[in-house]
């Protein structure tokens, strides 16, 4: 079995390359050719071979980046993706997210989507922003659309908070550049029980393999990136199940999944399909590297007979 892993040419760092060679190691031991390769070299074009150098078509392809258009052109080609186009599409957008976990019934925060504009305009008109605090209450989140490590998240205390946020005085008046480098904005419920601490999941398959609790004693967001402390963590059934159906919702095949500290229940904050897997392995002895690979072959082996 021979398969291709595609990262992001633009995109380069330690912790990125060393999940990388952690994947491609796995493979290995389990008999199977995995060839590194970046979106950039794999440009979509309709006319060439997509993997220059590449003998054939891989049986597989593991997408370990978030080229949207790149997976679905794969999956045209008939190339199983690991995740789906669909999957890293609805996690990316952090939006689309929870419209899938409410398609499928799943607690999460009350998120209000902030209205669309363009990006040449930004938000001229900003009444809106009254009537989200209206709703939500002081304190919330802001967060943009497409961010990871706990980045571009935001926790406002109050309207001058909120207000400075999108660069404006609280009459409205733009003051000075917006603290957002997006218009794709979401804002959240904040769970003031759940304040510095949360669960991580990593869903592989049908499975559950590993957990651990994050948590922070200086910010309210418990990412390890920014200086969360990370242990096992045992997992009870009902957030085994939330964690599982979370995935479900999204299509992804495997992803970490955050759960928050509600003060009725466990709640779904963010399904992340490439979750970073090293701190999990640190924390828990579990190498998610190896159930991705394993679970790929059963999938490769399973679709050949159909």
């Amino acid at each position: 079995m021979r398969g291709v892993l595609i990262t992001n040419g633009f995109l380069w760092s330690t912790k990125f390359d060393e999940l990388a060679d952690m994947l491609v190691r796995s493979a290995k031991e389990r008999g199977v050719e995995l060839t590194k390769m970046e979106n950039t070299g794999c440009l979509v074009d309709t006319g060439l071979t997509i993997f220059p150098g590449f003998r054939g078509q891989p049986d597989f392809v593991i997408l370990w980046d978030k080229d949207v258009l790149l997976a679905e052109f794969l999956e045209h080609m008939g190339i199983p993706v690991f995740n789906s186009s669909t999957a890293i599409a609805t996690c990316d957008d952090k939006r689309k997210t929870h419209m899938a976990l409410l398609a499928n019934g799943l607690p999460t925060p009350r998120t209000i989507f902030a209205p669309m504009t363009y990006d040449n305009i930004g938000f001229t008109d900003h009444v809106f922003l009254n009537r989200v605090s209206d709703r939500l209450g002081f304190p919330f989140v802001v967060k943009e659309a497409f961010g990871s490590f706990g980045q571009q998240v935001h926790l406002v205390k109050d309207k001058q908070e909120l207000y400075e946020l999108f660069g404006l005085n609280t009459n409205g008046k733009k003051v000075t550049d917006s603290k957002l480098t997006s218009n794709q904005i979401l804002f959240q419920e904040f769970i003031e029980s759940s304040k510095g601490r949360d669960v991580r999941l990593q869903v592989v398959g049908s499975d559950v393999i590993a957990a651990m609790y994050r948590s922070s004693e200086t910010d309210f967001r418990s990412n390890a990136s920014i200086g969360g402390e990370c242990r096992a963590y045992e997992p009870d059934d009902d957030e085994v199940w939330l964690a599982k159906q979370a995935v479900h919702a999204v299509g992804a095949d495997f992803a970490g999944v955050d759960l928050l500290f509600g003060d009725e229940g466990m709640l779904v904050c963010e399904v992340n399909s490439n979750a970073h897997f090293k701190n999990l392995l640190q924390a828990t002895g579990i190498n998610t590297a190896d159930e991705i690979i394993n679970h790929i072959i059963r999938s490769c082996y399973r679709n050949s007979f159909y």
